[in-house]
């Protein structure tokens, strides 16, 4: 039996690329985070020309590597870290969300080519074959096979299987026989879309969210400066819950209570005990774990649903 040494060899350069390739967005990221907490004027600059630097590569190894789709996501990203170079402009959250969102982008578009270069063969070309039709009958029931194959967690809000489950039924209900595999595509990815938008909201919102909580929980002394970080932190908490929502992320209860506490702390209407605000501290140290457990298990369940887009 003959194998494509060849064949197996680029995926696995393109693998470890695109391994290399995520590795640089971390990189990003933990400079965008200290960006966000103010740092002196040459730090400032640096850190963006770091950031700008680390995007411009990726660009360019994914020209080489032929993925357009990274590619176009990093020209898109460009202007927005020069947005945020000069350290002397004065700068709203909505200016670092953007600048999160468009880093998703990225995320997402890496996640799309890891998953083409880790397929066999795609059951359709969807460039080419818009019009492939399913069996709503075998689909829904390959989905429910699915489902009852896989962990509990699964089956619980958060998770994309039910939803997709939820689509193909009502599609049953109003008495269609064939779907056009081009609406599950379309269903998967702007599922992609919003989850790589919310895991990098959340990395760099939460750590920020942090900063603040710290003093409060050391006891410090209340100031108008305070209550201005206070007040950016609830701005930051609303971005990450509308994300949060959006991608149908888990923690939206605890993100809305956050924001219902801090509200009542900026007014000054309760006093918060030590242990309260290490509580919330140590919650918020946990959430990105959930976030990323929740989106990994949200790529596996992509990848299953995909794989049956060749039923007949």
């Amino acid at each position: 039996m003959s194998i494509d040494t060849t064949a197996e060899n680029r995926q696995k350069r393109s693998g470890v690329l695109i391994r290399e390739l995520q590795e640089g967005l971390d990189r990003i990221h933990v400079d965008l985070d200290e960006l966000q907490q103010g740092p002196d004027p040459s730090r400032h600059r640096a850190l963006a020309r770091a950031m700008k630097a680390e995007v411009s590569g990726i660009c360019e190894a994914a020209i080489r590597a032929g993925f357009p789709g990274v590619k176009e996501a990093c020209t898109g990203a460009v202007p927005l870290i020069e947005s945020v170079e000069d350290p002397a402009v004065r700068r709203g959250v909505g200016d670092y969300l953007a600048l999160c969102k468009s880093l998703g982008r990225i995320r997402e578009s890496l996640t799309r080519a890891a998953e083409a270069i880790s397929s066999d063969a795609p059951v359709f070309d969807f460039a080419k074959d818009v019009s492939a039709t399913i069996e709503v009958d075998d689909l829904l029931a390959a989905l429910h096979r699915l489902q009852e194959s896989r962990s509990a967690p699964a089956t619980r809000n958060g998770h994309l299987l039910p939803a997709v489950i939820e689509r193909v039924a009502q599609l049953k209900e109003k008495g269609v026989e064939k779907c056009n595999a081009m609406l599950l595509k379309d269903l998967l990815d702007e599922s992609s879309k919003k989850e790589a938008e919310f895991v990098e909201i959340a990395q760099a919102q939460i750590p920020a969210i942090i900063e603040v909580v710290g003093p409060l929980k050391r006891g410090e002394r209340w100031s108008d400066q305070l209550a201005d970080r206070l007040r950016a932190i609830i701005g930051r908490l609303s971005s990450l819950l509308s994300s949060a929502k959006e991608a149908n992320a888990p923690q939206s209860v605890f993100w809305d209570g956050l924001i219902g506490f801090l509200t009542l702390v900026m007014q000054q209407r309760v006093v918060v005990t030590e242990r309260r605000y290490e509580a919330i501290e140590s919650r918020l140290q946990e959430c990105l774990k959930v976030v990323h457990a929740w989106a990994e298990e949200r790529l596996t369940e992509r990848s299953a649903i995909g794989s049956l887009l060749g039923i007949k």
